[in-house]
């Protein structure tokens, strides 16, 4: 990825589908996607997908299509800012205005939140963004995955099994996941079987709304937006 990318406005062709069972209402965005986060704060949520051809992508409600923002990459956060961070060839990306910065350090993996930025190094390490020092910062532990709940505070799962960070500790949560995202002070995961669940703090138990997915991302709202099969779907249920 170059440092500086011109922005090529695209509108994606829109099919809108309602699809549901007894648990859930899963609604099917127009478009696929790679891979798909989503950020921003109470006053408005931003989606962002990677594409096919691993350009990034911003939902547009009001036209309900997708408006590409160029650049190269295959993992990708929204800030609470609804700043896109993206990692290509394990190097890391954020949007300042129509110019993708290359940020120092490597990732495989990437989540925000809560004002945080974190990824997961090539080591499977957890690092925190500092923008103060700009630079990253060991926060220990292991992953394969991330997700940042509203609170900044990052849930990882780590051959499957779940974990959060209490201080300096992390809590193994129960339940396994293949994918998580939180926002909106909600927590998602994909289990094992494709299946979304939400977490429930006061039963310390995941609950399932339905509907199949690989991928999954949170918006500041806390409704998920999953990916399955490369089609994009948002949830309308409670």
């Amino acid at each position: 990825m170059k440092n500086v990318i011109k922005i090529v406005p695209l509108i994606l062709l829109m099919t809108t589908i309602i699809i549901g069972n007894s648990n859930a209402q899963w609604e099917n965005l127009p478009g696929k996607a790679e891979a798909i986060a989503a950020g921003g704060d109470s006053a408005g949520t931003a989606v962002w997908t990677i594409g096919q051809n691993n350009a990034a992508y911003k939902w547009d409600e009001s036209a309900f299509s997708w408006q590409s923002y160029g650049g190269k990459a295959t993992k990708i956060a929204v800030d609470s800012d609804g700043i896109p961070w993206v990692v290509n060839d394990q190097k890391v990306y954020r949007l300042r205005g129509q110019t993708w910065q290359n940020m120092p350090g490597k990732a495989v993996e990437i989540a925000a939140g809560g004002g945080n930025v974190f990824v997961i190094g090539d080591s499977k390490a957890v690092y925190q963004w500092n923008d103060d020092a700009f630079s990253w910062q060991s926060v220990g532990g292991k992953a394969d995955l991330i997700g940042v709940d509203s609170e900044g505070i990052p849930w990882v799962v780590n051959d499957k099994k779940i974990y959060r960070l209490r201080g300096q500790t992390w809590q193994n949560m129960p339940g396994k996941a293949v994918a998580i995202d939180a926002g909106g002070g909600t927590v998602w995961t994909i289990g094992e079987s494709g299946a979304v669940y939400k977490w429930n703090d006061q039963g310390f138990t995941w609950e399932s709304k339905g509907g199949k997915a690989t991928q999954i991302a949170v918006g500041p709202d806390g409704v998920p937006y999953v990916v399955n099969d490369q089609k994009v779907y948002r949830y309308r249920g409670n």
